[in-house]
């Protein structure tokens, strides 16, 4: 549906059925058509620059070792995702008590780990501006659906605190409002190619990044591979020559003995050219994506 915010007059699209709406311009929420006003948000401590520089001193597997150095900025835009905001507390648990925030989004513009540790802590209340510095993403789920996907892990340590003192616990948390969190969107060249990172504004961490395989990672890929499969396949043979098979050779069928080794090697090189295969691909491959949560990738 179409809403015109009340404090820059931009009109934008805010998707129907959702208690809260957020101006992408300047970042004014709204809650059932009116302004809301407990809005906080988490100022970023890196400018885009210190942030590029956090991305390229991330260093990942097989990137070039001039990466920091070539490689140049393109665009950089900040985004602001939605969190909701509550205050934690499990009757009579008064020692547990604090607070805690949820993604407000199931589907960010851009990669952030599923389960990404957001503070809650050294946020202030948000004003919004006429100078479009951000991007501002409104939220997606209500404030129940959004508590309902992290509560769990509070709740389980306030029973297991409480079981130590056979003390029954009721959940009486309640959300505290909105909050803005930044996180820098990146795009730099190198080599006359172009790759993204997303770096995390507040805190610094890098949770997304592509990235060229450089001609000595390749090479350094290959060499492992090979040294795998052959590590592998001697394995193989080792385990052979101790084989029932071996050993009938050994007492007058040496056919067998040839055959043992032979499927010896065989068996270890082909378990080996399993394992390889992750580095074999970075062999060939000239671009590789690390995500804070998962293995580097190819693509």
């Amino acid at each position: 549906m179409k809403v015109r915010c009340p404090y820059c007059g931009a009109e934008y699209d805010a998707p129907e059925g959702l208690q809260y709406s957020v101006c992408p311009y300047c970042g004014t929420a709204l809650r059932q058509g009116q302004t809301y006003e407990k809005v906080y948000i988490f100022k970023p401590t890196l400018d885009k620059t210190a942030a590029f520089r956090r991305a390229l001193s991330l260093r990942p597997w097989a990137s070039p070792s001039d990466l920091d150095s070539s490689a140049s900025l393109t665009s950089a835009e900040l985004h602001y995702i939605p969190l909701y905001l509550y205050y934690v507390y499990f009757e009579p648990l008064k020692e547990l008590a604090t607070y805690a925030t949820a993604p407000a989004v199931e589907k960010p513009p851009f990669y952030i780990p599923k389960d990404y540790r957001f503070p809650a802590r050294w946020r202030i209340p948000f004003k919004p501006s006429l100078e479009r510095t951000a991007v501002f993403h409104g939220p997606q789920l209500d404030p129940e659906a959004a508590w309902a996907a992290v509560s769990g892990r509070y709740e389980r340590e306030a029973r297991n605190y409480a079981a130590v003192f056979k003390k029954p616990i009721s959940d009486m948390s309640s959300f505290e409002g909105l909050v803005y969190y930044p996180f820098w969107r990146l795009r730099y060249a190198y080599g006359g190619r172009e790759y993204e990172a997303v770096v995390d504004a507040a805190e610094g961490d890098v949770t997304y990044m592509e990235y060229p395989v450089s001609r000595a990672g390749r090479s350094a890929s290959a060499a492992a591979a090979v040294s795998i499969v052959l590590g592998a396949a001697f394995l193989g043979l080792i385990g052979a020559a101790f084989s029932p098979a071996a050993s009938a050779g050994i007492h007058g069928n040496p056919r067998l003995l040839d055959l043992a080794a032979a499927a010896g090697v065989a068996g270890g090189g082909v378990a080996g050219l399993v394992g390889a295969v992750r580095l074999l691909a970075f062999a060939v491959e000239r671009r590789a994506i690390y995500r804070a949560d998962r293995d580097v990738e190819l693509v």
